[in-house]
């Protein structure tokens, strides 16, 4: 339209027809490629692909325009100035974006550090697409054999040592994303016996062994082209990550402006009925299980000692608790100054409930899987509360089902399941009995 007005057309119907269409196909255009990655120009490059699919776009729709005879319609000025400048200006707004992400959203652009536990082929070629990739930094890899007998080492990548030494390396370098490549010794026998099935007219299917990966929740992914099983990864990287940050952000900036009268009339009950701070800080882990301080009102009679009351956990008709804050635990209203952690950017609206840190450390030993839940922030509401999973967790199979339900909002994650987890919270509240 823009275009139109400078070189005098009038944008007619026809323009308007096009320029919709144009509008529509670029949406899902825009759908295949991440915004937030560099766009390279070499082979496989975003850059590349969005280039050379929007030339082929318009000239299909050239082509088609001349051999209807509906080319008379159209500027010609007009429409070769609107395919030359549309791919530039979309470019620039690109750079702009990935400027105004690393500006304001640093950790949305920052390479996570990998490393890769086996060396085949498949590791090879992984490493290869790693080494160009905006998105990882791989340090190295590890393997237990000798790389003569593996054919050799990984081209442009560190041999870290054997895997007994891995977890300590992990601990040491701040590894974010391991790759466990299957060793070809595994397989060998099984793609013998498909070369010999290919001598044959026989159908064939080969099933890698999916029961051992469907225990541990495995969901299939791609990186970097190559075809991968997702152990544990977190559903907040990248745009996504964008997405849930700007959400919480705006939800619990929108919240504390509604409920300051409240939090106000809290706050005063609170040092009227029982002598002590108003706010109370309890040491949590949050997200990559690093330590912040999460607020709630102060629920409990002050005490000297601090730590009992981070190590036991509120009990039915527990004498430390006062009368209002029995009526604050019941309601969950001492939850609402976490809000301020959202906006600190400590804690997300959703997601698994912060434990405390003797808890942590005393349930990551005895129960699978349960430092995953920490791939994400914290949430002041989540998945297992809403179904009944709130309060006291003495026995170990409760926990167990709690830690069920934080690794199922993980998997399954989405805006609309946020939207039906704050809702179902709401009515959780005023029925749910667990909480004390």
């Amino acid at each position: 339209y823009t275009l139109a007005q400078i070189l005098g057309v009038r944008f007619t119907i026809p323009y308007q027809v096009v320029g919709g269409v144009a509008a529509l196909i670029g949406y899902f255009l825009l759908l295949q490629v991440d915004l937030a990655c560099p766009w390279h120009f070499r082979r496989g490059g975003m850059g590349r692909r969005f280039f050379l699919t929007w030339g082929t776009m318009a000239f299909v729709g050239f082509v088609l325009a001349f051999f209807t005879g509906y080319l008379s319609y159209f500027s010609r000025p007009l429409m070769f100035g609107w395919v030359l400048l549309t791919p530039i200006i979309t470019l620039l707004l690109q750079k702009f974006f990935v400027g105004v992400l690393s500006r304001f959203m640093p950790q949305m652009s920052v390479r996570r550090t990998a490393i890769i536990v086996f060396v085949n082929e498949s590791s090879r070629r992984l490493a290869k697409n790693l080494l160009q990739s905006p998105f990882y930094n791989l340090v190295g890899f590890f393997d237990d054999r000798d790389m003569v007998r593996v054919g050799g080492s990984i081209e442009g990548s560190e041999y870290l040592g054997r895997t007994t030494g891995m977890m300590q390396f992990i601990r040491d370098n701040g590894v974010q994303v391991v790759f466990v490549v299957l060793p070809g010794d595994g397989i060998r026998r099984g793609m013998s016996i498909l070369d010999e099935l290919s001598d044959s007219t026989v159908s064939t299917y080969f099933v890698p062994d999916f029961f051992v990966f469907s225990l541990m929740q495995a969901q299939l992914g791609e990186v970097e082209g190559i075809p991968v099983l997702e152990i544990a990864e977190t559903p907040f990287y990248g745009v996504d990550g964008i997405a849930k940050q700007m959400f919480d952000f705006t939800f619990a900036f929108f919240a504390l402006v509604l409920i300051s009268p409240i939090l106000l009339i809290l706050a005063i009950l609170v040092k009227a009925t029982s002598r002590g701070p108003i706010i109370f800080q309890q040491k949590r882990y949050g997200l990559n299980g690093e330590n912040i301080s999460v607020y709630k009102f102060r629920s409990m009679y002050t005490s000297d000692d601090e730590r009992s009351r981070e190590t036991v956990q509120a009990t039915k008709d527990d004498p430390r608790i006062t009368p209002l804050g029995r009526f604050l635990r019941r309601s969950s209203l001492d939850e609402l100054p976490q809000f301020i952690n959202v906006l600190q950017g400590k804690m997300s609206v959703v997601g698994p409930r912060p434990h405390s840190v003797s808890h942590n450390e005393q349930y990551r030993k005895a129960v699978k899987r349960y430092m995953l839940r920490h791939k994400v922030k914290p949430g002041v509401t989540g998945w297992a509360q809403v179904h009944g999973l709130r309060g006291e967790t003495a026995q170990l199979e409760r926990m167990e089902e709690r830690i069920k339900y934080d690794l199922e909002y993980i998997r399954r994650w989405s805006p609309w399941l946020d939207m039906k987890i704050i809702l179902m919270t709401i009515v959780t509240v005023f029925r749910d009995r667990n909480a004390y």
